[in-house]
């Protein structure tokens, strides 16, 4: 086989396997909203990119996932005046003078 018929069956191939996927594609994020998933967009092949032009994405995107899954520390009755207020969490910021 030359060169030329392997490139022509390898465009073919792709040709008809392209849409396939694509269909495929399709109903399988169909099955999923349907079943109330949220379908993940595939963003691998962006990721190298990013990393080349822009060298701290990946510490970004880890201190973010971090931060989505530390959660916010509880106050404690003894954090002092104001915190906890019967039943309402009062969470003093400084903008504004308290009582």
């Amino acid at each position: 086989m030359a060169f030329g018929e392997v490139m022509m069956w390898g465009f073919l191939t792709m040709l008809f396997a392209m849409p396939v996927y694509f269909l495929w594609y399709a109903f399988d994020n169909r099955r999923r909203r349907r079943r109330g998933e949220t379908p993940a967009p595939s963003t691998g092949g962006l990721l190298g990119v990013e990393e080349f032009f822009y060298p701290t994405a990946e510490t970004a995107r880890a201190v973010w996932e971090a931060e989505q899954i530390t959660p916010a520390p509880a106050p404690l009755p003894g954090d002092g005046p104001g915190v906890i207020d019967g039943n309402r969490i009062v969470i003093e910021t400084g903008l504004r003078k308290t009582a």
